[in-house]
């Protein structure tokens, strides 16, 4: 059976049986991949102390014969992506990239590399919306700030924007509906996504936490 090796985030693990685990993870050059991990619970299992979230891992796997779950055979933790008091917020973010990057794909290693990097740098309030909001645009779900997201006419940040259903438009698409977006908000936001450090009011926080949250709903 062929074996590989690759660099890997895990997303999450599963128990399987009394001693072993499934693994979903993220891996740069393969996307999305299950792997059993037999013995992993074991205590004296090579694999208990490298198993970690929100670490860089290198795997190597030995593919299956039939189906699609390939066999962990060893794996390396090597450095920590998060200080330890935005683990929550790490973890949180594992479980929204679970969702939107789902068996199969491609892709979601750098989306998430570069996501967990935005988080690190921002508080965790701050952090964890703008964090998901870039993977959900890396990905391709969502549009920019600087464009109808209907029409795909250019709109100026100087002009009004509007947040309605999970969509940004320009005046003429959302027709006075929604949530105006103000010039101050958007620049904010664009400045977040550079990860530059800025202040954000309540009310900013509020709209980013509001809107991220509505289009990864519309996701699911």
């Amino acid at each position: 059976m062929v074996e590989q090796k690759d660099d890997a985030l895990l997303l999450r693990a599963l128990p399987f049986s009394d001693s072993s685990l499934i693994l979903h993870v993220l891996t740069k050059n393969h996307g999305r991949i299950s792997l059993m991990a037999r013995g992993a619970r074991r205590a004296k299992s090579p694999f208990r102390a490298s198993l970690m979230p929100l670490y860089h891992l290198n795997v190597r796997w030995r593919e299956p014969r039939t189906g699609s779950m390939g066999t962990l055979i060893e794996v390396h933790r090597l450095s920590s992506l998060l200080d330890e008091q935005k683990i929550l917020a790490g973890q949180l973010l594992l479980a929204k990239a679970n969702v939107l990057f789902p068996d199969g794909v491609e892709h979601g290693y750098e989306e998430l590399h570069k996501a967990l990097n935005l988080l690190s740098k921002q508080n965790e309030n701050l952090g964890l919306p703008t964090a998901i909001w870039s993977m959900l645009s890396d990905a391709g779900l969502v549009g920019d700030f600087t464009h109808c997201w209907h029409c795909a006419s250019e709109i100026n940040l100087d002009d009004k924007m509007y947040w309605f259903k999970a969509h940004s438009l320009c005046s003429k698409c959302a027709n006075a509906r929604g949530l105006e977006l103000s010039s101050g908000y958007r620049k904010s936001v664009l400045n977040l996504l550079k990860g530059e450090h800025i202040k954000f009011s309540t009310n900013y926080l509020n709209t980013w936490q509001q809107i991220t949250d509505e289009v990864v709903k519309s996701h699911r």
